[in-house]
């Protein structure tokens, strides 16, 4: 992981507020230099390649940067503002995810997807969204477990045997958290709230869940080879330092001139959260904890059916690296704002990748409408699964968790699918199991009585 650091800062550039004064502006080499968001440690290798000194090439690019710099009110260890530079780079993304989310509603989930409009069929969406956003982020911290295993541990409802498993049901009971704070301001008992959740009979020192971290805990971030890449800031100073942030947080910036487009500002409440690092354990998984939280308290309602740690974990050395870029630039987090925002889009073409998928899970459905005049879309849908998995259990708990509904519902749903003979059940000691009938195939096929 490159940790050079820049070899100058605004302070050091020359004079200047006529933008044509930059070196080479306009130019083919100015133009490649500015073609993404460059790093210092991106920006050496294509000077060489233009034949450019690196040093005369950070010098243009940083002064390109000046009319779209803005300082906000969060600091720095050294008590230095952060800022952002809300320039093309970053309004192009955000225009696209607005138009992908209708501007905040759920746009992608429109009327002419058929039963995807269906509140049963969101309902069940969200919940799988829930479930792969509790393991992946689980497994981005280490839990020794797979997202297959992870995600049926969710669906059937049974208690965690394993650390690693605790830890997927701790982020899922976290998320689910989350939804009932949309109307709480950000504060620190918030924080530790979700904290708390989250570590919750996963850490070797339990004491230090609930807790801010104390000035005798050496907390680093570290590399895979143990270096330590980041030092966060004196724990002496958390208390001041998160109010601080709450307040940013809590602070309208949805107009005027002080306006923050309101994913940016989730981007960075997460970049804090990591930066401040204020536990010894659960800060990355608290910090998507509240890039979620903001996100669907300011309206974006489609963040309830994206899961983001996914892809963070498949492309994980970028995460850390988008936080060494903003902390070694001057607190530059346009950084991490543009990884986030590529990690947003990548998550919403994902979802509409799902949609497409249980739309065709729906059509191949609706011939189980020839059985039943009134099987409902989850009985469908169960029925499609237990044709292609014949020797699959299904339970009360376990549908119920699928497809975001109570017991009371779940059990009805399954029984009424056991009088059609469509399934059968058995018992393994208490717990009452549904099957597929023997059979089900022809019976789902054969002509509907008149």
């Amino acid at each position: 992981m490159d940790r050079e650091q820049p070899p100058l800062r605004f302070s050091d550039l020359p004079s200047c507020t006529d933008p044509g004064a930059i070196p080479l502006r306009g130019s083919r080499e100015f133009e490649l230099l500015l073609g993404e968001y460059c790093p210092w440690r991106k920006v050496r290798p294509i000077a060489r390649n233009l034949g450019l000194k690196p040093e005369s090439a950070w010098a243009m690019v940083k002064g390109s940067r000046l009319f779209g710099w803005r300082s906000l009110e969060i600091l720095q260890a050294d008590s230095s503002s952060f800022c952002v530079c809300l320039g093309p780079h970053a309004l192009e993304p955000l225009h696209r995810i607005d138009r992908a989310t209708g501007g905040g509603g759920p746009a992608i989930l429109a009327p002419e997807t058929g039963d995807l409009g269906d509140e049963s069929m969101r309902l069940r969406l969200r919940f799988k969204s829930l479930m792969d956003e509790a393991a992946e982020s689980s497994l981005i911290e280490g839990a020794a477990t797979t997202r297959k295993e992870a995600v049926e541990l969710l669906r059937s409802g049974r208690e965690p045997a394993t650390t690693g498993e605790r830890m997927v049901v701790n982020n899922f009971v976290a998320m689910q958290r989350i939804k009932n704070r949309l109307d709480h301001a950000l504060s620190l008992e918030m924080l530790i709230e979700l904290q708390t959740i989250l570590t919750r009979g996963t850490l070797t020192k339990p004491d230090e869940a609930g807790r801010l971290r104390r000035p005798d805990e050496d907390v680093r971030v570290v590399d895979d080879l143990g270096e330590a890449i980041f030092t966060p800031p004196t724990a002496a100073d958390l208390p001041q330092r998160l109010e601080s942030l709450c307040r940013f947080a809590n602070t309208d910036h949805s107009r005027g001139p002080d306006f923050l487009h309101p994913i940016v500002k989730a981007c960075i409440l997460h970049f804090m959260i990591g930066y401040e690092h204020p536990f010894c354990d659960g800060n990355g998984r608290t910090a998507r904890a509240v890039f979620y939280w903001f996100a669907l308290r300011s309206g974006y309602d489609i963040f309830e059916y994206t899961a983001i740690s996914e892809l963070i974990r498949k492309g994980y050395a970028r995460y850390p690296q988008a936080f060494l870029d903003s902390e070694l630039d001057e607190g530059d987090l346009t950084y991490f704002v543009l990884y986030h925002l590529d990690i947003i889009e990548q998550s919403l073409d994902r979802l509409a990748e799902r949609l497409r998928h249980e739309q065709a899970k729906i059509q191949r459905s609706r011939a189980f409408l020839r059985v039943a005049k009134n099987i409902n879309l989850r009985q469908r849908l169960l029925l499609e699964h237990a044709l292609r998995h014949p020797l699959t259990h299904y339970t009360v708990k376990s549908h119920a968790n699928s497809n975001g509904i109570v017991l009371a519902t779940s059990r009805a749903d399954l029984d009424e699918l056991v009088r059609l003979r469509l399934m059968v059940t058995t018992k393994k000691g208490k717990q009452v199991l549904y099957l597929a009938a023997p059979g089900l195939d022809a019976r789902l096929n054969k002509k509907p009585r008149r």
